[in-house]
């Protein structure tokens, strides 16, 4: 048995509900307050907003791609 990948980390990629930037996030980036939505600081808007959980994308980030800096 051999490892493939190694997962480095788990981000969520979503669109601000208020201004449409795209923009991405890690889990502890989000609080939840209840009812399956999340309060998150949008840095464009420069205010919190809300989104629900079925709006975030995962995206799993593996050892050896290129990771944003």
């Amino acid at each position: 048995m051999k490892i493939i990948d190694k997962a480095v980390k788990k981000v969520y990629r979503f669109n601000c509900p208020n201004c449409q930037s795209r923009l991405e996030g890690e889990s502890w980036e989000f609080i939840d307050i209840g009812g399956k939505v999340n309060k998150f600081f949008c840095p464009v808007c420069r205010r919190e907003r809300y989104i629900t959980w079925s709006d975030l994308r995962k995206k799993i980030i593996y050892e050896g791609q290129d990771t944003p800096k």
